[in-house]
């Protein structure tokens, strides 16, 4: 990355693309990340495969950021390339063996489990070392969330109380995390979940070395959703009255909602058929939410030095790859004078992005500029 802009219309009127374009704004990260990290009580972990790009971790550090939520070898290695002396958490609940003895050989002493096997084979690959925290992942009501993650991961109840008595006779400390759902929709999904967390431990008669809420705390798309604030107020209600002098480290996995701010996506219109709109990029490419979130994120026309005037209409999305799922219903409201060749800016698009993007039809990645401002929104 060479240049930055101070917008959109800077980076048309000087660069002239053809191409889409995925436009960070690292000081919206950084705003961002320190929000949250000042108003949680405990322990943040970003959760590093919403968005891996290197200035974005780089920029949430800065902000005070010094855990990561791992979920993969892979991102072991980048994050200890890239900032080798901060704390790692693998909170895959199943990863290989090899893979949980050469995190151990780089520093990482926290692993989420589900089952008893996966107990046992983070107590083999690391040697018996009781320094390392397993963290049972239990299963949480995902009903609140507009991205259910139920179904893949975690014990219920009867069986957490099983198995945390079991890691405290193998001589470990252990810990406790849930995932409520990504983009959770109401702040009483965090008290329901951590009431069940608090619950089992309890029943296990184990005070944990970790209380982890997860993620899924919601980026604000609408400006209706819960406030960080609000999730964390709920959870840390039912901490404190079943754990009223807890001595562990409460901790959070947030992704979504410091990422999202973290860039916008600059496309541009290469056909407009009455209210659909065919863009450069697409479901394959850097939108892919927009398929899952239909009419959720910011979406402007930019035309440098010109104000749009015509009224709003709605319209749909189409991709450019000849595949008929490459499709984005919305509606995204626009002014209705738009026209082949006109550029719309896409907000609220860190989050997912660049992580899922494909190269399907042979279509390139799309380049990284840096813009300064202005700040998008984020959460409080």
């Amino acid at each position: 990355m060479t240049n930055r802009f101070q917008d959109a219309e800077a980076v048309l009127a000087a660069r002239r693309p053809r191409d889409p374009l995925f436009l960070l704004n690292l000081d919206a990260a950084h705003v961002a990340a320190r929000r949250a990290v000042e108003l949680f009580p405990g322990n943040v972990a970003y959760a590093v495969k919403v968005c891996d790009v290197p200035q974005v971790l780089m920029a949430m550090h800065q902000a005070g950021v010094c855990d990561w939520d791992v979920a993969s070898i892979h991102e072991v290695r980048a994050l200890r390339q890239l900032l080798p002396q901060t704390t790692l958490h693998y909170m895959n609940p199943v990863k290989s063996a090899g893979h949980i003895a050469e995190a151990y050989d780089l520093g990482v002493r926290n692993y989420a489990f589900d089952c008893e096997r996966e107990l046992r084979k983070i107590a083999e690959a690391t040697g018996g070392d009781r320094n390392v925290v397993p963290v049972l992942r239990l299963a949480v009501p995902n009903d609140k969330a507009m991205f259910p993650l139920d179904g893949k991961f975690g014990c219920d109840e009867a069986e957490a109380v099983r198995l945390l008595g079991l890691a405290k006779t193998l001589g470990y400390r252990v810990g406790v995390t849930f995932h409520v759902g990504s983009q959770c929709e109401n702040a009483e999904a965090y008290r329901v979940a951590t009431d069940i967390a608090c619950r089992a431990a309890l029943a296990a008669v184990v005070e944990p070395h970790v209380i982890d809420i997860g993620g899924g705390f919601p980026a604000p798309y609408s400006g209706h959703e819960p406030s960080f604030a609000a999730c964390i107020a709920a959870a840390k209600e039912v901490l404190d009255r079943w754990f009223p002098h807890y001595r562990g480290t409460f901790q959070c996995e947030p992704g979504r909602l410091v990422a999202a701010p973290a860039a916008s996506v600059l496309v541009r219109v290469e056909l407009r058929k009455e209210q659909a709109l065919y863009l450069n990029d697409g479901y394959y490419g850097l939108l892919s939410e927009l398929k899952w979130m239909p009419g959720m994120h910011p979406v402007r026309l930019v035309r440098p030095g010109e104000a749009p005037q015509a009224p709003l209409a709605s319209f749909s999305f189409f991709g450019p790859t000849c595949d008929t799922h490459d499709a984005m219903d919305g509606p995204y409201l626009l002014p209705d004078d738009i026209a082949e060749g006109d550029w719309l800016e896409i907000s609220l698009m860190g989050a997912y992005s660049a992580v899922l993007a494909s190269q399907f039809n042979g279509f390139p990645a799309a380049q990284v500029i840096e813009i300064t401002g202005p700040r998008m929104a984020v959460a409080a």
